[in-house]
């Protein structure tokens, strides 16, 4: 009979993300999410950004340092969306924010999530991966 693994989880250390244009998508990520910025590694093409706890590491695939993380296929993706949970928000406050950006909203809903159901928000990156924004559920 399998055991359970000898550690705890604790939660995301981070994320990668596939980017094309790291200099378009990071004001994104900083401006419009709210990340910050980490650390920089321009000899493998990266940047790291500060979200929350976790990291979301972009790598960007068009310059020859990012190379080694294209994936064999052009435009193929290793992923679907990533959530970022955040605190608690204001509907109309959020949507201004972002249409101030010209974000357009791709998704909407009320959906579970690893702190309950709650509503959330999808917007897309300039590279289009899609990013879930989730706020604490109702209390």
């Amino acid at each position: 009979m399998p055991s359970r693994p000898p550690f705890a989880l604790e939660g995301l250390d981070h994320i990668l993300l596939l980017v094309e244009d790291l200099a378009a998508v990071e004001p994104f990520y900083r401006d419009v999410i709210g990340c910050s910025v980490e650390n920089a590694l321009p000899e493998y093409g990266m940047l790291q950004l500060r979200t929350g706890k976790a990291l979301i590491d972009l790598v960007d695939v068009s310059v020859e340092e990012g190379a080694w993380a294209r994936p064999s296929a052009k435009g193929g993706r290793n992923m679907d969306h990533i959530c970022i949970a955040t605190g608690p928000w204001d509907e109309t406050a959020m949507r201004a924010h972002l249409a101030a950006y010209d974000v357009a909203i791709v998704e909407e809903g009320v959906h579970g999530g690893a702190r309950g159901e709650s509503l959330s928000i999808y917007v897309a990156d300039p590279s289009g991966n899609v990013i879930e924004l989730k706020g604490p559920p109702a209390q």
